[in-house]
């Protein structure tokens, strides 16, 4: 309807006698539906599309937004449509950059939500959400037959690892700091730190795109052993897998970001956007998080295993100095380069 306006307004129709009633009573019209453009249409459902990481597939789609979709219905008389595509963290990161119709990114690090600022996709001073935290941990065979105890077990001459690909999954990045980090602990030594990694990875046999089809390879017997986040072993134990979960005494705790993709986000989304952010960090979205085995951000749990020493990607100079200096250089300049892999048993496909 604007157009015509601005034709008419053009062509000078303004100054016939009696023609500027018309003109106001179209510019109120203009102006009714550019309001409810901008707004939109109260009778239509919202549509916001999250993109979230691999391990957080069945708590969203099966607790936190079917829970938050009728709390907002029931507040505001609209129906909210959630859709969400699921992958790993880091390769979500750079489908956004490149510009995919991401209204919220729950992302695995707090690394990938700087990438989205590089990206412009986000305001450079946005704080992100921290979403619940979780451990990494050990998953092994039935019985743990190597003895696994802590990081350093899975150095042990003969025994094959499976990890998720630091270069596409936040998993990823987290083990590599978990690895290197415990060994910085224990031995107050960057140079046993780096010894350690490179003789963890030294076993890596199977690399994975993300930490569910890390899991899912375990699961089909890719290896001995797989680094993770506690949430996704103890979800797989939960729904039957064969194996058991060790955790270290020294771990580095994860901490998850979700933002609202500024890029994206329409002005009648964001408000729906910003409340599904705020949910998710209040006690409604806590309490699904923590029947998902998420711990609270305080990472202290009354049901899960007390943590006997764990530490924090602060501990190694936060995320820009660590992944700079641990993931990007020691891993993957001096470490990735000699490793040994096998390919990976084929990923079933939807519905095998």
């Amino acid at each position: 309807m604007a157009q015509p306006v601005q034709e008419w307004l053009k062509r000078g129709g303004w100054r016939r006698p009696g023609s500027w009633l018309l003109a106001v009573a179209l510019i109120a019209v203009v102006g009714y539906y550019g309001l409810h453009a901008y707004l939109g249409d109260s009778g239509s459902p919202v549509r916001l599309v999250v993109y979230a990481f691999s391990t957080q597939e069945q708590v969203l789609s099966d607790g936190v937004f079917p829970a938050f979709e009728a709390a907002w219905e029931a507040e505001t008389g609209r129906d909210l449509q959630l859709e969400a595509v699921f992958g790993a963290s880091g390769t979500l990161a750079g489908q956004i950059n490149l510009g995919a119709p991401a209204d919220i990114a729950l992302l695995s690090t707090a690394e990938h939500v700087d990438w989205l600022r590089l990206g412009r996709r986000v305001g450079k001073d946005i704080q992100p959400s921290i979403i619940g935290c979780t451990p990494m941990v050990i998953v092994t065979r039935p019985g743990n037959p190597w003895g696994i105890t802590g990081f350093s077990s899975l150095a042990q001459d003969g025994l094959r690892l499976l990890h998720s690909d630091p270069q596409s999954s936040g998993a990823g990045e987290w083990s590599v700091l978990a690895e290197y980090g415990s060994a910085l602990l224990e031995a107050g030594d960057p140079a046993a730190a780096r010894a350690q990694l490179s003789a963890i990875w030294h076993n890596v046999r199977v690399l994975a795109p993300s930490a569910r089809a890390a899991m899912t390879l375990f699961e089909l017997g890719a290896a001995d052993a797989l680094v993770t986040y506690e949430q996704d072993a103890m979800l797989a134990k939960q729904r039957g897998a064969a194996l058991e979960v060790v955790t270290p005494p020294h771990t580095i705790v994860a901490r998850h970001a979700a933002v609202v993709v500024d890029d994206n986000v329409t002005h009648a989304e964001r408000p729906v956007a910003e409340a599904l952010l705020g949910y998710l960090a209040g006690d409604a979205g806590l309490g699904i998080l923590a029947a998902h085995h998420m711990r609270p951000p305080s990472c202290q749990s009354q049901v899960l295993p007390t943590l006997a020493e764990p530490f924090t990607v602060e501990d190694l100079g936060g995320w820009s100095r660590a992944y700079e200096e641990l993931v990007k250089g020691l891993w993957q300049t001096e470490i990735a380069p000699g490793l040994s892999l096998e390919p990976a048993p084929r990923l079933p496909e939807v519905g095998e």
